[in-house]
């Protein structure tokens, strides 16, 4: 059975794919530091830098709260809705909610903001249809939130920025990146 491929655990797969140095494993390597052009004014830096750590924290909530919606519709069973995961996407939301209120930025970036808040607001909403159907006896219609999870999701699309580090998925750490480095160190 040690030969056969489909009796490897997950663990094993990402040993095969994943070199021994890779990123993907332990500690993460040092993070190259942000490219800014020259004359970035300070108020812009630190906005960005501020809005970095909301827009992660969105892709974060937005990602647990599909999470459980999907579980939610897919098992049926309402179980789902007693997990600490909904409670800890609330905490999380109201962090978020906490470092939104506290953003402050130039009239350039006032899109860039709205992106970000139109997304808090629109997880916020199935959030709260989550925490209603707890309650709840019927089983939920859940296309309206999952509906504005994806709206919620294409804002922070449009609130993407690379100078930043705002971006929507990151491969500094893949295995094709750990791959790619021992292709390039070779030629």
């Amino acid at each position: 059975m040690a030969g056969n491929k489909s009796s490897l655990s997950m663990l094993d797969w990402a040993a095969q794919i994943h070199g021994p140095d890779c990123a993907g494993f332990g500690p993460a390597r040092e993070v190259a530091a942000l490219s800014l052009p020259e004359g970035v004014a300070d108020e812009v830096v630190a906005y960005g830098l501020e809005a970095r750590q909301v827009y992660n924290g969105l892709k974060r909530l937005i990602g647990q709260v599909a999470g459980l919606m999907i579980l939610l519709q897919a098992s049926g069973r309402r179980e789902v809705l007693d997990l600490p995961s909904i409670a800890c996407a609330a905490e999380l939301f109201d962090e978020l909610r906490e470092r939104l209120s506290k953003l402050r930025t130039t009239s350039r970036l006032d899109v860039h903001l709205q992106q970000l808040i139109s997304a808090h607001r629109l997880v916020g909403t199935c959030l709260a249809v989550l925490r209603e159907q707890q309650a709840a006896k019927n089983t939920p219609d859940l296309a309206e939130p999952l509906g504005n999870l994806s709206a919620a999701y294409r804002h922070l699309q449009s609130a993407s920025e690379d100078r930043f580090g705002m971006t929507m998925v990151d491969f500094r750490h893949s295995c094709c990146n750990c791959g790619a480095e021992g292709r390039l160190s070779s030629v």
